[in-house]
Order: C-alpha cells, then sequence, then structure tokens
C-alpha cells in the first residue's frame, strides 16, 4: 500500500535535524563567548560584556562570566538576546526542560529567560528571583509546562533578563550571569484510569477497537509508511493503542472495507501529556476500493485536546465534508503537533448512530427581576442590549434562534464552545453582583461558561485583558437556572469592559444545549423600600405615546427607568394621578418607580 501523499502535515519536520549548543559558560572555546549578543530596552542598551570573574570562588570558579549593566533609564524588562542560530535549533523536551544559571547581583530582583524560535514566536519568558546578594547562586527554571507548544520547537534564540524589576531602579544595576545548563525534567505524565466505557448498544456502533464492542478486523494500526512508534498497553486493565514519537500515523482496513453511510458519529478517546493539535482524517477509497483509483476522497478535523485527561472526541461524520463517498472507508490516520515527539493515547475508535434526544416542551421560567437592575444580552423579559454575534467565527459549534412555547431560544448543537461577543457595545457590570443564565440539554455532562474582559485599552490580547471560567454538572432534560455571583469570577479582576462569554460543553462536539435568560442583575431591587406597599394604577399598558399613573395617597414622583437600569425620564408630582408623556421614547420594556409617601413601588409598562 502506498503512503497517502495528500496528508496535510509535512514530511520535512521529521527529517531536519536538531541540536542545540550548550553548556553557556562564556569560556574561550566554549559556548557564549563568540556569539553575538543584543542588548534592547536598556535606554543607550551598552553591549554585554565578557569579562573575568568577579568571585571565582565556588559554587562558580568559571574564568570568564557575562557582564550586563541594567541602567536606571532602561525598561524593567531590559536585557539580552543571542543571534538566531548562535544557540543551535532544537525543541523542549523532558531531557532539555530544567534550564539553570548561575547569577551575581548586588540587589534581589526577578532574572528572566525566554526561548525564540526563527519566526519570532515565544510562550514567554520564565522568572525567577534570586535570594542572594554580591555572590554566585544557582537558579533553577522549569520549562517542563512549556512542552508541547508550538512556539517551544524550532528554538533558536534566548533572551536574558537579568534584572526584570517592575519596582523600577534607583540606580544602575550590575548583574553578572554564567554556566547556563539544560537537563532532564520530569517523565511526561502517564493515564492512571481507564476511558470511560461507551454505553450505546452494539447495534448502534461499528467498533474499530474497543473492549466493549466485537471490533471489525483491522489490517493494521500502524502502516509501514507511518511516522510513529505503536505500543500495546493496558490501562487499568483495559486495552489501549499508546503512539509515541508521533508525527502521523496510519490505520488501515483495506481488506475489509467499511460502509457507514449508516451512522451519524466518529468517535474516540484521547489522552495526551503534550499534544497541543491533534489532527483525524477518513480516506474512502471509492467504488473501485482501491487506493488512488481517482474516487478517493479524505476529509481531515482537528481538535484541541486537554492535557493529561481522557477527551471524548465525537464529532458528525457529515463534518468531513470532503468525504463525499462512505462505503469503503479504508485508511483512519491521526497526526500530532508537536510533530514526533507527541505521546497520545487511544481508546474505543468507532463510528456509531446519534442517540435520539428529547427536546423542551415548556419555555424557561420568565425572570422577575426589576429592569432596572438588570444587563439583559437575551431574554424576552427585557430589552437586550446590543450582541455583536452569539456565536464567532471561531465557534465550533451550530446555532439556530428557535422558540420553544412561544419564547425565544439559542440552541447550540454539536457544541465543543461557542463565543458570544459584545466587543462593539462592551459592557459594564462593575455595579452587577450577579451573572444568570437557564440551560437546558439532553446530554451535557459538563459545561462550561467563561466571563471575558479586554481591560481598559478595549482590545484582545491588549496586556490586560481579564478572563475566568466556571463549571457545574447540569440536570439533564430539565430548565436550570444558573445564577452565580460575580465574585466567583475570582480572575475576572476588571468588569468594565465585558467582550465576550463562552460556553462549553462535554462530550466536546456532540453536545447540545438551549439558552435563555442571559444577563446580569443586582441581589436587590435598586431603591426598593417597601414594594407595592401603595396600589398603583397604570393604564393602558402596553402604551403608545402616554400612559397615566394612579395612586390612592398622593405622588411625589415619578421616574423611569430602561433595560440598563437607566433613568430615561423622570417627574416630579403632588397629586395622586400622573400623566405621563413618552413618545421619546423607543419601544421596549420600562421599570416604573412611584413614589408614594416616602415609599418607593415599582411596576412593569410596555411601549409599543
Amino acid at each position: 500500500m502506498k503512503k497517502i501523499i495528500t496528508f496535510s502535515l509535512s514530511l520535512l519536520t521529521f527529517c531536519i535535524g536538531y541540536s542545540q549548543n550548550a553548556p553557556i559558560n562564556f569560556e574561550l572555546g566554549g559556548q557564549g563567548a563568540s556569539w553575538t549578543w543584543t542588548t534592547f530596552e536598556n535606554d543607550s542598551n551598552p553591549a554585554l560584556q565578557v569579562v573575568n570573574n568577579p568571585s571565582a570562588v565556588a559554587p562558580n570558579t568559571s574564568t570568564k562570566v557575562a557582564k550586563f549593566t541594567a541602567l536606571q533609564a532602561g525598561r524593567p524588562w531590559a536585557g539580552c538576546e543571542s543571534l538566531k542560530g548562535d544557540i543551535g535549533k532544537f525543541t523542549l523536551s523532558a531531557s532539555n526542560s530544567i534550564v539553570k544559571i548561575m547569577v551575581y547581583k548586588s540587589v534581589i530582583s526577578d532574572v528572566g529567560i525566554k526561548f525564540v524560535t526563527d519566526s519570532n514566536a515565544s510562550s514567554g519568558e520564565i522568572k525567577v528571583a534570586n535570594t542572594k546578594i554580591n555572590e554566585w547562586e544557582e537558579l533553577t527554571f522549569n520549562f517542563s509546562g512549556k512542552i508541547g507548544e508550538p512556539s517551544s520547537t524550532g528554538i533558536s534564540q534566548i533572551a536574558i533578563f537579568p534584572d526584570f524589576n517592575l519596582s523600577g531602579r534607583t540606580s544602575n544595576v550590575v548583574a553578572y550571569f554564567d554556566n547556563i545548563t539544560f537537563s532532564a525534567g520530569n517523565a511526561l505524565p502517564e493515564p492512571t484510569v481507564a476511558a470511560p466505557t461507551p454505553t450505546k448498544p452494539a447495534t448502534d456502533v461499528i467498533s474499530l477497537f474497543s473492549n466493549a464492542y466485537t471490533n471489525v478486523n483491522i489490517d493494521t494500526w500502524r502502516t509501514s509508511w507511518s511516522a510513529a512508534t505503536l505500543t500495546d498497553i493496558k490501562v487499568a486493565n483495559n486495552d489501549v493503542k499508546k503512539y509515541s514519537g508521533l508525527d502521523f500515523v496510519g490505520i488501515e482496513m483495506v481488506q475489509n472495507q467499511i460502509n457507514i453511510s449508516a451512522m451519524d458519529l466518529f468517535e474516540f478517546d484521547v489522552w495526551t501529556p503534550n499534544s497541543t493539535t491533534f489532527k483525524f482524517k477518513l480516506v474512502d477509497f471509492g467504488a473501485d476500493g482501491k487506493f488512488d483509483g481517482g474516487d478517493d476522497k479524505n476529509h481531515e478535523l482537528t481538535v484541541t485536546p486537554t492535557l493529561n485527561g481522557w477527551n471524548h472526541i465525537a464529532v458528525p461524520i457529515s463534518n468531513f465534508t470532503g468525504l463525499t463517498t462512505k462505503s469503503n472507508i479504508a485508511q483512519l490516520i491521526f497526526a500530532s503537533v508537536p510533530s514526533g515527539t507527541s505521546v497520545v493515547y487511544i481508546d474505543n475508535v468507532m463510528f456509531s448512530k446519534a442517540p435520539v434526544y428529547a427536546e423542551p416542551t415548556t419555555a424557561a421560567p420568565t425572570p422577575t427581576k426589576l429592569a432596572a437592575d438588570v444587563i439583559s444580552l437575551f431574554s424576552n423579559a427585557y430589552t437586550n442590549v446590543n450582541v455583536d454575534t452569539w456565536r464567532t467565527s471561531w465557534s465550533a459549534a451550530t446555532l439556530t434562534d428557535i422558540q420553544i412555547a412561544s419564547n425565544d431560544v439559542k440552541k447550540y448543537t454539536g457544541l465543543d464552545y461557542a463565543g458570544v461577543e459584545t466587543v462593539t457595545n462592551k459592557l459594564n457590570v462593575t455595579t452587577m453582583d450577579t451573572f444568570e443564565f437557564d440551560l437546558w440539554t439532553p446530554n451535557s455532562t459538563t459545561f462550561k461558561y467563561k466571563l471575558v474582559d479586554f481591560g481598559a485599552d478595549g482590545a484582545f490580547g491588549g496586556g490586560d485583558d481579564k478572563e475566568h471560567e466556571l463549571t457545574l454538572t447540569p440536570t439533564l432534560n430539565a430548565w436550570n437556572h444558573v445564577a452565580v455571583s460575580l465574585a466567583d469570577f475570582a480572575g475576572l479582576t476588571t468588569k468594565s469592559n465585558i467582550a465576550q462569554l463562552v460556553f462549553a460543553s462535554v462530550p466536546s462536539g456532540t453536545s447540545i444545549a438551549y439558552i435563555d435568560n442571559v444577563l446580569f442583575s443586582k441581589k436587590t431591587q435598586t431603591g426598593v423600600s417597601k414594594v407595592n406597599a401603595e396600589t398603583i394604577g397604570i393604564y393602558p399598558n402596553p402604551a403608545n405615546n402616554n400612559f397615566s399613573i394612579t395612586a390612592s395617597n398622593t405622588i411625589q414622583e415619578v421616574t423611569i427607568y430602561n433595560a440598563l437600569g437607566q433613568t430615561v425620564m423622570a417627574k416630579y408630582v403632588s397629586s395622586n394621578f400622573a400623566d405621563m408623556d413618552i413618545t421619546t421614547l423607543p419601544k421596549g420594556i420600562y421599570t416604573i418607580k412611584t413614589t408614594v409617601n416616602g415609599t418607593d413601588n415599582f411596576s412593569k409598562l410596555i411601549k409599543e
């Protein structure tokens, strides 16, 4: 069998050799001294110097060291960087992710190290503070958490921040550094629990690999043209396929091609400690049943797996849009980034029929909070603020606007995650106490919701973005009213520029969620000292351009609030009757506050 030449990952990366120039010790004939170093963000940027060791005693008896002078007028992150390629080219892995450096400084402050690729990509610096002054000290930087990130592959440059001092310098700081080494970090984690056992009826499944079903015949789980190592192992007494050193791997069923035209979903479980991007491709050999016979069809999909946990992937077969024939499935291909170093564990690979789920027949309960106490994104009970989109272009879900019992509802199907944006009209929720929404789902076992504030600059990725995600386990086939304190969003330390709301669900890609009554609210009703203590009459309601208010006692004031809680009209009155002209107000739902004998009474008014 020939190898598929249309596979999307370039094979060149598999052939490139990487090497690393270390340790960096600045000695004659060693690494560092002859490199080209550039200083940055340091005012006049005096050059990095290679000088005699100012204190050639243990723990550092080196002859030569690097000397960096951080100027008082320099930026807190002033530093130096090697010329691309001087350090060689390498990929962070378990064998080199522990980085150590010796420093000799006159102040206590952070030291930072950052790695950069040829394309200037970087996972960012790691900072560690020295604890000694005027003597050598070895600092340790653990980069193992960055293994597998795209910017950790093809590293060709190192940047050093000898005095990363955000408090500011009161004078110039001379810092010496030396003996930068790379060593093995912790071994990659491995799964200790098995993937959840599938529960679908066997009649609804074509199983390629699972202890739960009788599997069809597979020619091979690793073709000769694969770039990966396959090991058959057991996890908690359950059979699992382990692929290590994975770039791509081919699975073939050429001798027993599979007809999946009656199936709805492709499913599998994947566990990985370091795969940041995981790809899977289905290939149909067409009616002639031969590779490259002119009628082959294929399509590849991509997921971003959660590390160190089982990911259940279940995607509609219709998502493989290029797979226009489905009667002769002969190949399945897995691929991963980082190429050649990924480790993945695979279980429960199957095609299945989609279950038939129940749907809600009753609407979510109508919110009863006063409009003055609510910022509504989506609800028939209030006037909603402008939302840019309820499904961003980067969402992994299908959105349908439906009605349930004459009530508007957002329905997300095939849900992995869905972005809702208010970027054009960012929300200031600093006066609100609670975030609320109603959720109905037939199959979501874990539901997540995240709020994102773009910060004072109002721009995504501007450096001051804040966000926090919360998780719930919903009751299935019933409306779940979610109302959580904004204080529970601990990472959301700013709340003046809310620009994104993100919903996510497990199982990824097959969850169904119905959403209603999305709003921010206050815990208590504004200005309420006694609600409905007075009999208030409002007519007509709904109203067009005018309405009247009557009370059994003297009305002092009438105040009208819009859906954002803003005062849009106020009128002083000194009788038990008030005629209100609302010609200038737009259509919508308003809150009317009628003050009688010093007591505030609240009512709702609809303007048509």
